[in-house]
């Protein structure tokens, strides 16, 4: 059973590896850690390796490479873009080519993600990024905009202000921004999706104002997006990656 769920943790806002607890600590997490599937079902990785044609399927827009970072300790995956022309860059998504997308909000069960990322060679002001949830695409972002009809993510487009985001067959409902990117400084980002009524965001631990209209009701995946915004070649580093749904599964 992978330490994700385990290693000790500090207070909340906690910059230290693991998971935010005020995210994740809480039944039924707590039997999951231990074995436990009764309560729902999940994904999580450290990314000590990392394949495109296995669990995540790479997509560029035009350009773009994904391999894993052999210089981090305990794992981690780049995505540059290799470019520095606007809107080029790459994608993964969990088993995207397949339709593999599992989680899928309802009224009787709740959605626990967090991703720690970094992104790095950014420029002064701007950057196009996203880390969440989204359907099955392979043009989660569009000409410097999220085109996914249903996603529930944190992005950042042409700027550095990240905010969250929650889109439900093409309508959208935002937050303010919740965290300023700086370049190669990593952050964890996460969010609980509860029933349909609302997603709390967390920001390195810290809940942040909640989304209560368009959550989607379809089928996503943990995706991750990075493109140039015309300047510079950023790189998205995804260290680890940890989603959980909690359902009473029917036999």
């Amino acid at each position: 059973m992978s330490d994700l769920f385990t290693r000790p943790q500090l207070k909340a806002g906690s910059l230290r590896r693991g998971l935010s607890p005020t995210l994740w600590n809480q039944p039924p997490l707590a039997q999951h850690a231990v074995g436990g599937l009764d309560q729902g079902f999940g994904y999580r990785s450290d990314f000590l390796s990392f394949t495109d044609t296995h669990e995540w399927v790479l997509t560029q827009a035009t350009a773009g490479t994904v391999a894993p970072d052999v210089a981090a300790i305990g794992g981690a995956v780049l995505l540059d873009c290799n470019s520095t022309t606007n809107n080029q860059g790459v994608q993964i998504q969990l088993g995207g080519a397949v339709g593999a997308a599992s989680f899928i909000a309802s009224a009787n069960s709740k959605i626990y993600f967090e991703a720690r990322v970094k992104i790095a060679d950014i420029g002064s002001t701007t950057c196009q990024m996203f880390a969440g949830l989204a359907i099955v695409d392979t043009s989660v972002f569009a000409s410097a905009a999220n085109s996914t009809a249903n996603h529930i993510g944190f992005e950042a487009i042409n700027t550095t202000a990240m905010g969250i985001h929650s889109e439900k067959a093409g309508s959208r409902s935002s937050t303010a921004a919740v965290h300023t990117v700086v370049d190669d400084d990593y952050v964890k980002l996460g969010f609980l999706v509860d029933g349909l009524t609302k997603i709390t965001p967390f920001v390195n631990g810290d809940a942040q104002t909640a989304i209560t209209t368009n959550i989607p009701i379809v089928a996503m995946t943990p995706s991750f997006v990075c493109h140039s915004s015309g300047t510079t070649d950023p790189i998205l580093h995804v260290d680890w990656v940890a989603c959980f749904q909690e359902e009473t599964i029917a036999n």
